[in-house]
Formats: structure tokens, C-alpha cells, sequence
């Protein structure tokens, strides 16, 4: 009996929330042991190139639309998404299939990065509380990680103006804003910590991150070898 095939398609938001959503179909198809069939990006928010950023992923897309019956179509598996232990679905073996592809193709040249942290800005503000973390409480991160590790160097990466961060403080601090999406990704992905925000575009990344992820809770749960930062002493 052949497997069930199954894609993910249908989102039309950023870089970010549709990784993710691709990340949650292969994964749930290795849980369930179907056919994951790739269905590359056809629109992308906040100035994307479909193109590079389906380059970029990896993914193989070895098949069309047009030559395969697809038996399951998602915009997102909900079981991965909405799963409150999302390691069941993320297994060792899954992140390391999605890292082989993410390495397939060329990556940009980046600087070091020790501690990366992640600020998301542009169309997430104060009147969006469920995606907003203020500037005050970053400034408690910053001051924990400068005492954990007080030789490493604190890049923020963000949207906007420097003076829209005026009021953060701490040691080592640099600043790397409004950089493309393959830069600020492979940025979070390389880091030797990084500081998710409530964003899929860094919780993608802390997937790929072989090294230490320091987690801020939302509605996407942590894999369980992240540091969940509202359980600290800040």
C-alpha cells in the first residue's frame, strides 16, 4: 500500500511563519511516515525574494503539483504548531534532516556572532501585545547574559532606527539592523546563543542552531533542550 503524500502551501506571510510551516509538515510526515512533498514559496511578505529564500531553505523540490496526487494539503500542521511538547514531532533525526538541507546551498558571509538577540519591531509594537516584548524587559536579558558571559559580545538584530533602542544598556552591545533575511537568519542559525523573540522567523532558526537557544514563551512551545527565560532569575 503506497504512503499518504502530503504538502504544505497556502501561507502568504513572511519568511518566518512559512519555514516554520514547511518545518511542521516534515516533521509531522516522519511522525506519521508519509510523503512529505515540498511545495516551494509563491508569495513572501516584507520584501522577500521567492527565488533566494526558496534557494536558501534547501528544500529538494522534486516533484510538481501537476505530477503528483496529493493526498493531504496543509497550509501548516496544527499537530507540530499547537503540540505543547513539539520534541515528540522535532526529533533528533528530523532536525538533522532539516539542517542537511539548509546546508545544501550557499549561506552570505557574516560576521561572528556570540550571543545573538532577537527584537522584533517593524509591525509588532506596544498595541500588539501577544508579539511585543518591551525594550525594559531585554534590558533584563541583557544584564543575565552579561553576567553569564561576560566576554561575549551582544548583537542586537532588529527593524528600525538606533534610537529606537536607546534605552537598552549592557556591556559588549552592538547593533545589526535591517539587514535582509538571509543575513539576519544565517546570523541567528550560526550564533553561538541566541535570543528568540515571539517570532516564528527566530524559532525556525533556533530548530537549525546547533548550539544554545535562550527561549521567550508563546504560542509556539519550546523543543525541549531550550533555556525558557521566563523560568530564570532576571
Amino acid at each position: 500500500m503506497s504512503k499518504t503524500n502530503y504538502t504544505i502551501t497556502g501561507k502568504n506571510d513572511g519568511f518566518g511563519a512559512q519555514y516554520q510551516a514547511i518545518m511542521s509538515g516534515i516533521a509531522y510526515c516522519r511522525f506519521k511516515n508519509y510523503n512529505y512533498i515540498h511545495t516551494p514559496f509563491k508569495e513572501i511578505q516584507h520584501n522577500g525574494d521567492i527565488k533566494s529564500l526558496n534557494n536558501f531553505i534547501g528544500i529538494p523540490n522534486l516533484h510538481s503539483e501537476n505530477d503528483m496526487n496529493i493526498d493531504i494539503t496543509k497550509r501548516y500542521s496544527k499537530e507540530v504548531h499547537l503540540s505543547n511538547n513539539p520534541s515528540i514531532f522535532y526529533t533528533n533525526d528530523t532536525i538533522a534532516l532539516l539542517r542537511n538541507y539548509y546546508y545544501t546551498t550557499s549561506k552570505p558571509v557574516i560576521e561572528k556572532v556570540d550571543i545573538a538577540i532577537h527584537i522584533r519591531r517593524g509591525d509588532v509594537n506596544m498595541n500588539t501585545p501577544k508579539r511585543y516584548t518591551s525594550n525594559s524587559y531585554y534590558n533584563k536579558i541583557i544584564k543575565f547574559l552579561n553576567y553569564k558571559y561576560p566576554t561575549y559580545n551582544i548583537v542586537i538584530f532588529s527593524e528600525g532606527n538606533i534610537e529606537d533602542f536607546n534605552e537598552l544598556n549592557g556591556n559588549n552591545i552592538l547593533f545589526n539592523l535591517n539587514k535582509s533575511i538571509e543575513e539576519t537568519f544565517h546570523s541567528f542559525v550560526s550564533a553561538k546563543i541566541l535570543v528568540t523573540a515571539k517570532s516564528s522567523f527566530s524559532y525556525s532558526a533556533a530548530i537549525l542552531n546547533t548550539n544554545e537557544i535562550y527561549y521567550i514563551d508563546f504560542w509556539h512551545k519550546p523543543l525541549k533542550n531550550w533555556k525558557i527565560i521566563s523560568d530564570l532569575s532576571l
